[in-house]
């Protein structure tokens, strides 16, 4: 979505999944204790956006019998159907995308969200949350949190490690924010074991608290909850915040 992006680990899927190892399953557990608090148990059928490898949406698939899984991403599908086989994985733009169909709960995890950076793309997004949504369906969202001190220590990742048998490279990652269009921008650079570098460049929209209210009750769904990563396991550093909602 952004033309200035660039990512050695979306070209390098296999690598993703070893620099994210999933924290034990540390989202897909979270969704459970949530099904069972706003669904009543498990959704019968899940709408994953922004899915990347498809390793949460294959945890979640053990229980929910009906799940799709979307990536803007072309490798990172390739990637999760060529190991997830058994799942339905689709190509598509969180802002455009339109099944013709709903689902009991809908996620997007990762910050999917915030590659979307102008206003009228933060509405087109929630516009597809809404298309595939009915009454009573659940969104489960994780935004990068605002509120936290994003560039104080401990806040946001700096060191990254890959370490596969094909590829062994350290990064070192530097963050700045532009408060005035609400982006936090990451500038990363990866050193391989053979001495070569490779630079990576994204920005990410920060949403705050009001501004998702805002967004949500606009496309007709009402906030449940918010809660930050403290409350979703014991050593879990990444800056998020989760967001509960359901749809009117």
């Amino acid at each position: 979505m952004d033309s200035s992006l660039r990512n050695l680990l979306y070209t390098r899927p296999e690598l993703y999944e070893t620099v994210y190892d999933g924290a034990d399953h540390a989202v897909p557990r979270m969704c459970e204790r949530l099904f069972e608090r706003h669904v009543g148990g498990w959704p019968r059928s899940l709408l994953d956006i922004g899915c990347g490898t498809g390793r949460d949406l294959e945890y979640l698939a053990k229980r929910c019998p009906d799940v799709v899984g979307v990536d803007y991403q072309q490798s990172m599908i390739d990637y999760a159907r060529e190991r997830r086989p058994m799942i339905d994985f689709r190509i598509g733009d969180m802002r455009s995308l339109r099944l013709g169909r709903t689902f009991e709960a809908v996620t997007s995890f990762g910050y999917a969200i915030a590659n979307i950076h102008d206003n009228a793309g933060i509405d087109e997004a929630m516009a597809t949350f809404a298309a595939h949504s009915a009454t009573g369906t659940v969104l489960l969202l994780e935004v990068i949190n605002a509120m936290a001190d994003l560039l104080g220590a401990g806040s946001l990742p700096r060191e990254f490690t890959i370490d596969a048998a094909s590829y062994r490279a350290v990064a070192r990652a530097e963050y700045t924010l532009d408060p005035w269009h609400h982006l936090l921008e990451r500038n990363r650079t990866w050193l391989a074991a053979d001495g070569s570098q490779v630079r990576d460049h994204a920005r990410f929209r920060l949403l705050y608290p009001q501004e998702l209210a805002h967004y949500l009750a606009r496309h007709g769904f009402t906030l449940l909850e918010a809660f930050d990563n403290t409350d979703l396991r014991p050593g879990f550093t990444k800056p998020s915040l989760f967001v509960v909602a359901v749809a009117r």
